[in-house]
C-alpha cells in the first residue's frame, strides 16, 4: 500500500508539470508574435524566424540553394516558399512544419515567385514568367488545378495579395511600352475577372498587402528623388496615408494579424534590414535586424505554427519559465 502511495505522489507532480508546460506553451505562442523573413547571412538566402523584438532567431530552411519569400497556410502548419534547388530557377515548395519535409509544388523551367496563401487555405497564388512575361497564377496546395489569372502579351503582373475573404486579389500591373493601361496596384476577382486599378495611388504602387479587416491596402510607392515610402490606402481610394518618412527605401509591407502593425524591409546606407511599424496610428517604427547581410521578404507567422512545432530553443525557454512558475511563485 505504501508503494502505491509513493507512485501516486510521484505521478501527481509529473502530471502537474505537463499541464503547466502545455499552458505555458499556449501562452507563449499566443502572446509573442513572430516574423519570418529571408536572409543572406549564410552566403545564400535561407528563411529565418524571430520575435517582434528581433530576438529568438531560428533558422527554418538550410540548403545551398537560395530559399526565400515565406508564406504560411492559415493554420500555420505549412509554409510555401521559393527555392532554386532544382535547376537554378525559382520554384514554389511547400514545407510541412511538423515534419520539416518539403515537396515541390511547381515544375517549370522558368521562374515562379512570390507565393501567397489564400486565407481560406484553398489556393496558393504566385507570379511566373513561364509564358514569356510575368503573370499571376493560382494552384491548389497539393499541386492540382493550375490557373492563369492575368493576361496580356507584353504586360507584367506580379506580387499577388489575397483579400481576407479570399474573394479578391490585389496585384501589381506594369504595362508594356506602346500598350494601354496605367501601371500600379489593381484588384481583381479571385478567378481573374474584373481587374480595376486602385484609385489615388501617389504614382504607381507595388507590393500590396491587405489589412485583416479588408478595408485598407498597404503598399510601397516611389516619391521624390527616387525614394520609396510605405503608404496605406482604403480599398475605395480614400484615406491615403504615408506611413514612413525617411531617406531609406521601404519595400514589401505586411499587416499584422491584428491590424495594429506593419512589418517591411528597408535599404539604407547599403544595408537591407527588417523594420516594424509598431502602431499604424502613431507610425512609430523600430529596426528589428542589424546583420551585415541582406534581410528581406518579412511575413507574420500564424499562432498555429507553435502549436505543432515548438523548437528546442522554444522548449528550453518554456521550461525555464515553467521552473520559475513552479519554484518562485
Amino acid at each position: 500500500m505504501r508503494r502505491k502511495f509513493t507512485y501516486i505522489e510521484l505521478a501527481i507532480p509529473a502530471i502537474f508539470v505537463c499541464f503547466l508546460f502545455s499552458v505555458n506553451l499556449y501562452a507563449y505562442a499566443s502572446d509573442v508574435p513572430y516574423i519570418a523573413f529571408s536572409s543572406k547571412r549564410n552566403w545564400n538566402y535561407d528563411i529565418y524566424m524571430m520575435d517582434i523584438k528581433g530576438e529568438n532567431l531560428q533558422q527554418l530552411t538550410d540548403h545551398p540553394a537560395n530559399e526565400f519569400s515565406p508564406a504560411f497556410s492559415p493554420d500555420g502548419q505549412r509554409m510555401a516558399y521559393v527555392s532554386s534547388r532544382h535547376d537554378g530557377y525559382g520554384e514554389i515548395y511547400v514545407m510541412d512544419i511538423r515534419t520539416k519535409v518539403s515537396h515541390r509544388l511547381t515544375h517549370h523551367p522558368k521562374h515562379d515567385n512570390n507565393p501567397a496563401w489564400s486565407p481560406d487555405g484553398r489556393w496558393i497564388a504566385f507570379d511566373s514568367n513561364r509564358e514569356g512575361t510575368h503573370h499571376i497564377y493560382k494552384i491548389e496546395p497539393d499541386g492540382g488545378n493550375l490557373q492563369r489569372l492575368t493576361h496580356g502579351a507584353g504586360n507584367r503582373n506580379y506580387n499577388a495579395a489575397w483579400a481576407p475573404d479570399s474573394q479578391s486579389i490585389a496585384f501589381v500591373f506594369v504595362h508594356a511600352p506602346g500598350e494601354g493601361g496605367n501601371s500600379g496596384i489593381y484588384i481583381m476577382d479571385a478567378d481573374g475577372g474584373h481587374p480595376k486599378r486602385l484609385a489615388n495611388q501617389p504614382l504607381a504602387g507595388s507590393m500590396p498587402s491587405w489589412s485583416p479587416d479588408g478595408k485598407r491596402i498597404a503598399f510601397c510607392d516611389r516619391v521624390l528623388r527616387g525614394n520609396r515610402e510605405i503608404y496605406a490606402l482604403n480599398v475605395d481610394g480614400s484615406g491615403l496615408r504615408q506611413m514612413t518618412r525617411h531617406p531609406a527605401m521601404g519595400f514589401a509591407p505586411v499587416w499584422s494579424p491584428d491590424g495594429r502593425s506593419i512589418v517591411y524591409f528597408s535599404k539604407w546606407n547599403q544595408k537591407t534590414d527588417i523594420y516594424l511599424i509598431k502602431d499604424v496610428r502613431s507610425r512609430h517604427e523600430v529596426r528589428l535586424t542589424r546583420h551585415p547581410a541582406e534581410d528581406k521578404h518579412p511575413t507574420w507567422v500564424p499562432a498555429g505554427y507553435f502549436s505543432v512545432s515548438p523548437t528546442a530553443e522554444t522548449q528550453t525557454t518554456l521550461w525555464g519559465r515553467l521552473k520559475v512558475s513552479v519554484h518562485d511563485e
